[in-house]
């Protein structure tokens, strides 16, 4: 068989132009009556599936096939792997997708492939016609565009089948445009034969039967180049062998050769196993300990006497069985497993589970991965990101990441022991607990109480039988739900209900630890089961787990042909229980309006999410259903519950959750209220768009509270707020373009739902809203240049790179333009975000250069400043981010204002210190040791007229780790923060060590610190030395990042103190309430300080004369003073802002002059007024008795009119020098309205 490999061939429209070619070739004349060949292609532009979960489902494709996949996603938003419009992406071996009987026959088929991601494992896809393999794909490569592989000569005739395996390895590869050609014609030749095997390597006893789809025909087959040979019965194949094979018949031509190449590969131990190279093909065996069904395939951990491993594969076992296992080893994030096709694992026998070993005193190690060990006396110390963390008795750091949700730890207790296998993830070993009974509290505590039945349903007046397995043990329980005590009704002979109860038991035996209260819920068979009753007054169904007939709804949106929502025709009067419901069932058929009733078990099913979905997400209600019945064709919907408008439902402005999940109160905590109308059809009328839409959903704000919203409009995140009032439209619509600000023009209607950690209205097949323009448009800064003023800008440009695959040459010219046009050409800029030149390539380039200088060619094309760089390359893959990607902290500045103090450039691993008043590196990073897989510190020195600042650029390790807001989890656990805060310290220890030696030294701490100012981490590092300079602006302009819809600050310009007082600051908000259809540049909004290194004059002490006006004392905001010989002070809280000075010989001081207008008419001539020391908004001098102006740097914009002539008044600095404030370009060089500025 031939296969071919053609590179980038791949658009669909070529299906198209063939079987335009074949219908032409019908038209022209013919002597042989035969059946024309036709081309179908399977574009995948059907599949209906969104999120980046891998699952199993079915779709009606093109050409009325339908199409059965595993472990897929779908592959449509991402241009670095899409091939051509939508595809399917799979990841472990075995997954796969597989057709219907198609009719017509095949004579060759190709499809397209691209590889997904970055990792360089196998990516190989077999391809099976009527379960026989016909070839397999090469492997495709990371970084290279798609490849066609095409398979001549299948010739089958009649119905047939496709099928396609992923095998190889457990890295995605994309499938797209599967293109076959039919076989109707009379055959010429016998169809060629086909292996039970593949070609590859095989472990020694395989058995290889030949087969051909031509009846009669005898198979003949030559073994290394030997003798032909009957072919009559499966071959043994114990040896490296070379198969060429063919069939005859007395009818037609001999079919074509095939050649099967097969290499034995020797069994090993596991220990020899895990030392091959990752990519080596292996052969082994052992017995199983353990399965976890995680993303699509199983994680099965077996080992022998020496050593374990995981085999990762769809294949079905169960502890103690003994398996021989074929596949491929990988490394997956340090974890040694085989990815192994089902076909590929046998059991051979079934064993005991091999005894558990202990934890060696020095901890877990490579020794024990795999293996099945016990953990003693494990004290529990924190929880975060799904994993549990304590210390066991030897002082060992251990950590526990249970799979199952239902196995959990309390925070401070110690347990006696904890069972589980080993796993890895990037060096951390994993203790992972099989089931509950692998964690043993206390050896000496009564067994937990039993109960028959464990909870269900029941018939009113059934008895319930309680034990306990310790013998002698007495049970004391109740039926209410409250806690049981010796004191509780004793168990004698069974437990009577009559009602739906949760009974909560207690063993007690004398001289042991009292059981652990056990809890079983039942429900009193009802009638009829309606959706109120399943969904229950709470986030999780009371009928979890249980058979439900007869559900009666009408569907009211249609998620996928698996899937529809349907609601209640008879509600309750309940407003917290919902009267909605999701119902799976494969190819349900229903539509919009079916009234329906649904037969099947009740479950809560994570719909969508991330991986650690089961341990930190919500469930939605489902009725997995064995059959759904029509009742009726269309019937009306229920009314839509309205959100926004004066008729809208009130959803709760400032509370998520503040009872831990114990109390159901939706009109108080916000995740109470969505779940109390999960599953309900919703119509959101009216709303403030309160971020740019991403990932096809748009968050709005339909009814506001009292607290501070953003300058946009949208939610802005505070304290002790997060702003559950934000409503998620899911329009699933990348293509939508919408801002912060923008307005709901016509309705959004869907079914309220949930998925990846929040609460969202469905409305991509229901009713999708239209938007009006708010009017929103990017903002530069306010900041005045101040020649005299240093600027220093930080600015997150978003994994920016040389590569222009992935850093687009219009994002190059918004960033540059930013630079110029909205930041006014920063003096230094401090970077986050730069990645080396090639950008995500992943081939050990670190260097930024180009990266840099691509940025830097830019500013100038646009009429910019020439900036020049600095920067420390990282380590290879050390410093986070995406993968082979580098992204580092760096620094643009202007060397015709600033200069790099002269210094050694230090490397990615060597650490900057503070010595003798000077720093030991130009630039350096801050303790890379203290830095793990984050970004580290840089720290650069410049000078600027003389004066010595020091910067320093952070980028705090992300979010990622954290619990979601709407999560299971109440309050949710700030995993990534503790890492947040030890570097905080670290930066903050640097700055106090500057301070120790320098105590008035000019420092600059900057970045994507990933956190909130009023968060710990930030905290942290402002400490006693620093300060905040985003506290110093309203509240309503403290963001730089959205999130969610949620407004948030995440970078910061912190100062030392003695800089807070001569800092200018401002947050431009250019980028993240827009998209890039608005001319965003980046995810995050850039941030400016404006700084005047000069030590302030102090001004002279006021006089014994002079009288002190504090403006603290007046209320009004307008004030005029009219006495001579005052000194007026004003501090930055003062109301007053506009002064009319009328009297001469007066001193201005505070920090409230910033804010305020200042107006000199004096009475008489000779008026001298003195503004050493303060910034002055605005002074006007409005007549001819003003004399002189001293500190005159000091105001930021004077202007000179009525009968006053700028000639004749004398402008003093604070020193008491002569200058000319109208000597910078904006005299307007008349008397009457002279500005300067």
């Amino acid at each position: 068989m031939e296969v071919m490999h053609v590179m980038d061939r791949f658009k669909k429209q070529i299906s198209r132009l063939v079987v335009l070619v074949m219908i032409l070739s019908l038209m022209a004349p013919f002597t042989q009556v035969s059946k024309a060949a036709s081309t179908f292609t399977e574009t995948f532009n059907n599949l209906n599936l969104s999120g980046t979960s891998y699952v199993n489902g079915s779709f009606t494709g093109d050409n009325d096939v339908e199409w059965s996949y595993t472990g897929g996603r779908i592959s449509n938003n991402d241009a670095s792997f899409n091939i051509d419009g939508n595809g399917i992406m799979f990841r472990d071996v075995g997954a796969g997708i597989s057709s219907s009987q198609i009719e017509g026959g095949i004579s060759s088929l190709s499809i397209d492939t691209k590889a997904a991601f970055t990792t360089t494992n196998q990516r190989v896809l077999e391809v099976y016609v009527n379960d026989e393999l016909v070839g397999t794909t090469d492997n495709v490569l990371a970084g290279q565009g798609p490849s066609t592989f095409t398979f001549d000569d299948i010739d089958v005739r009649g119905p047939f089948d496709l099928k396609f395996v992923k095998v190889g390895s457990g890295s995605q590869i994309v499938l797209d445009n599967i293109t076959w050609t039919s076989n109707d014609e009379d055959p010429t030749k016998v169809s060629p034969v086909q292996a039970s095997i593949p070609s590859g390597q095989i472990p020694a006893g395989e058995m290889v039967s030949f087969t051909t789809s031509t009846q009669d025909a005898e198979i003949y087959y030559s073994l290394n180049g030997g003798e032909e040979t009957l072919y009559t019965e499966p071959i043994q194949i114990n040896e490296d062998s070379v198969f060429d094979v063919y069939a005859t018949s007395e009818a037609l031509d001999n079919s074509d050769v095939s050649t099967y190449t097969y290499q034995v590969v020797q069994a090993s131990t596991i220990k020899e196993a895990r030392d091959n190279e990752p990519g080596s093909t292996v052969i082994t065996s052992g017995v199983v300990t353990a399965v976890f069904a995680q993303g699509g395939a199983n994680n099965i951990y077996m080992q022998d006497d020496e050593a374990g491993i995981v085999v990762r594969s769809t294949a079905v076992v169960e502890p103690g069985d003994r398996i021989s296992v074929l596949g491929v080893l990988e490394d997956y994030n340090g974890l040694a497993q085989i990815s192994a096709a089902p076909a590929n694992v046998t059991v051979t026998a079934q064993e005991d589970v091999p005894a558990t070993q202990a934890v060696p005193a020095s901890g877990l190690s490579e020794a024990q991965e795999g293996m099945l060990v016990t953990a003693s006396n494990v004290a529990i110390q924190s929880f975060a990101s799904g994993n549990y963390n304590g210390v066991d008795e030897n002082g060992n750091a251990t950590v526990i990441r249970p799979v199952d949700p239902a196995i959990t730890f309390d925070t401070g207790s110690t347990y006696e022991s904890v069972t589980g296998v080993v796993g890895e993830y990037r060096g951390t070993y994993q203790l992972v607990p099989r089931t509950s009974s692998d964690v043993i509290f206390d050896s000496n505590q009564v067994s937990e109480v039993t109960a028959d039945p464990a909870g269900g349903f029941v018939s009113a007046g059934d008895k319930i039988q309680l034990e306990t397995a310790t013998e002698g043990a007495a049970i004391y329980f109740t039926t209410d739900g409250s806690e049981p005590t010796v004191n509780s009704e004793q168990y004698v002979d069974g437990v009577e209900l009559t009602k739906d109860s949760t009974v909560k038991a207690i063993a007690v035996k004398e001289g042991m630890t009292t059981s652990k209260i056990a809890s079983f819920s039942y429900i009193i068979q009802k009638d009829e089961i309606r959706i109120h009753d399943i969904q229950g007054a709470d986030h999780y169904s009371p009928y979890v787990g249980l058979a439900v007939a007869d559900v009666q709804g009408v569907v009211t949106y249609v998620v996928n042909r698996n899937s529809f929502y349907m609601q209640s025709i008879e509600p309750d009067e309940d407003p917290r229980t919902s009267e909605g419901i999701l119902v799976y069932r494969p190819s349900h058929g229903m539509i919009k309006g079916n009234h329906v009733k649904a037969s099947g078990t009740v479950m809560e099913f994570f719909v969508e999410g991330y991986s650690d979905r089961a341990q930190n997400d919500l469930p939605v209600t489902q009725i997995n259903a064995s059959a759904v019945t029509k009742v009726a064709d269309i019937v009306p919907i229920p009314d839509p519950i309205i959100i926004g408008g004066p008729e809208g439902v009130d959803i709760p402005t400032q509370i998520i959750d503040n009872d831990n999940l114990t109390a159901f109160e939706p009109e108080e905590d916000g995740i109470d209220f969505y779940e109390s109308i999960e599953g309900m059809l919703v119509e959101v009328v009216e709303g403030t768009v309160s971020g740019p839409q991403k990932y096809g959903e748009v968050a709005v704000i339909t009814n506001r509270g009292d607290e501070a919203y953003t300058q946009a409009g949208g939610a802005l995140l505070k304290a002790d707020d997060f702003n559950p009032e934000r409503v998620t439209l899911d329009i699933d619509d990348e293509r939508l373009v919408v801002k912060t600000g923008d307005t709901i023009a016509t309705p959004a209607v869907g079914v309220m739902s949930y998925g990846f950690g929040k609460y969202k209205v469905l409305a991509g097949s229901g009713t999708v809203p239209t938007f009006a323009d708010g009017g929103l448009e990017p903002a530069s800064t306010t900041i005045v240049p101040n020649d005299e003023q240093l600027s220093i800008a930080s600015y997150n440009i978003e994994n920016f790179s040389a590569n222009p695959s992935f850093t687009s040459n219009e994002k190059v010219t918004r960033i540059a333009q930013s630079f110029i046009s909205d930041l006014n050409s920063p003096d230094i800029i401090g970077l986050t975000e730069v990645q080396d030149n090639n950008g995500s390539v992943d081939n050990g380039t670190v260097e930024a250069d180009e990266s840099y200088q691509r940025l830097i060619n830019e500013i100038i094309r646009l009429g910019g400043p020439e900036y020049a760089y600095t920067d420390v390359a990282p380590e290879d893959k050390k410093d986070g981010g995406e993968p082979g990607g580098n992204i580092r902290n760096g620094f643009l500045y202007n060397p015709e204002r600033v200069e790099l103090t002269e210094g050694t450039r230090g490397t990615a691993n060597e650490a900057i210190n503070y010595v003798d008043g000077e720093l030991t590196l130009n630039p350096g990073r801050i303790d890379p040791a203290g830095f793990v897989n984050t970004r580290k510190p840089l720290v650069a020195e410049f000078t600027f007229n003389g004066e010595e600042v020091i910067v320093i650029a952070n980028h705090f390790n992300s979010k990622g780790g954290d619990q979601p807001l709407f999560g299971q989890n109440q309050p949710p656990v700030l995993g990534s923060e503790v890492q947040r805060i030890q570097l905080a310290r670290i930066v903050n220890a640097f700055v106090q060590d500057v301070q120790a030696q320098t105590p008035d030294a000019n420092i600059v701490v900057l970045g994507d610190l990933n956190d909130f100012e009023f968060s710990a981490p930030v905290q942290v590092l402002k400490g006693e030395e620093l300060i905040n300079l985003v506290e110093t602006i309203e509240k309503e302009k403290r963001y730089t990042y959205n999130y969610e819809g949620n407004a948030q600050v995440l970078d910061h310009i912190l100062v030392t103190n003695n800089l807070a007082d001569r800092s200018e600051f401002d947050i431009v908000h250019i980028n993240s309430d827009f998209m890039e259809a608005h001319g965003r540049a980046s995810d995050h909004d850039p941030l400016l300080a404006q700084i005047d290194l000069r030590e302030a004059a102090q001004p002279e002490e006021p006089g014994e004369e002079q009288k002190v006006i504090d403006l603290a004392d007046y209320k009004d905001k307008k004030l005029n003073i009219f006495e001579d010989n005052v000194h007026i002070v004003a501090s930055e809280k003062v109301k007053v802002k506009e002064l009319s000075i009328r009297g001469t010989n007066v001193t201005f001081s505070g920090k409230g002059f910033k804010d305020i207008d200042v107006s000199l008419h004096p009475k008489k001539a000779g008026g001298e007024y003195d503004f050493t020391g303060e910034t002055i908004k605005f002074v006007e001098v409005k007549h001819k008795n003003v004399s002189l102006l001293k500190g005159a740097e000091n105001i930021k914009e004077i202007e000179v009119k009525g009968s006053a002539k700028k000639a004749d008044i004398l402008y003093l600095d604070s020193k008491g020098n002569e200058i000319d404030p109208f000597s910078k370009g904006k005299d307007k060089g008349k008397d009457k309205g002279n500005k300067a500025s």
